[in-house]
């Protein structure tokens, strides 16, 4: 059964947006009274027949609603977007499959990239979800810079990964399962220490990856693996 992703229901119907709609009806050639599963993104399932199929606008009847037993995996990955769009697309589609709770782009001293296209980010998103057969879909926040984001995010745990000579331990061992938490990776050229003071100030434990050293986005999708498995 094909999946599609939709955020307007009411009065026990769906409505697709004009993207869906299209990709529903002109790509999957779907009909009156065809079925089809459409995620919120917010947990739930919705087994649906189409009631309108207009390429433009289609309209599902629910017929079935399932909540996910799956839990919502409390993390958040805050992280500095890389040079390459396409390297900012892969992380945010591993993660988004993974289940990351959260996504914020930061901007750091040494960050390449003072602009993200977070349009495309959360299509990119979206799309993954549908694929994979998640149905959490990561919340995803514009590029903002450092300071702000840091001294604005709340949970049980806050972590910051670097490359400077400094008292880390593996984020292995320090991280406590089923508790909120947030890691941060900086860009490709690392954290200044100026903002890893900072972080540490705003109760953030310095930490290490092990001993290699990772690519950004390989470090995002690694520590939301790592999170994952942490928390089962």
């Amino acid at each position: 059964m094909d999946t599609f992703f939709a955020t307007i229901i009411t009065n026990n119907e769906i409505e697709l947006s004009k993207a869906e709609s299209h990709h529903c009806i002109i790509v999957k050639r779907k009909i009156i009274n065809d079925k089809v599963k459409v995620v919120d993104g917010n947990g739930y399932v919705y087994i649906s027949s189409i009631i309108n199929a207009n390429k433009n606008c289609v309209i599902l009847k629910i017929e079935e609603k399932i909540k996910s037993l799956l839990p919502v995996n409390d993390f958040h990955l805050v992280i500095s977007p890389t040079k390459s769009h396409d390297r900012i697309d892969w992380m945010v589609e591993k993660a988004t499959e993974i289940g990351v709770k959260e996504i914020s782009f930061l901007l750091c001293d040494r960050t390449e990239r003072k602009k993200i296209n977070l349009d495309r980010i959360r299509r990119i998103s979206i799309s993954a979800l549908k694929q994979c057969g998640q149905v959490y879909l990561p919340k995803i926040n514009d590029l903002k810079k450092f300071r702000f984001v840091l001294g604005s995010i709340e949970a049980n745990q806050k972590y910051i990964a670097h490359l400077e000579n400094d008292d880390k331990v593996y984020l292995s061992r320090a991280y406590k399962s089923k508790e909120s938490s947030v890691v941060v990776i900086g860009p490709e050229g690392d954290f200044t220490k100026d903002e890893i003071d900072f972080a540490k100030t705003n109760h953030y434990i310095p930490v290490t990856l092990g001993e290699n050293t990772l690519r950004t986005e390989t470090a995002g999708v690694y520590v939301s693996s790592l999170v994952t498995i942490l928390n089962d």
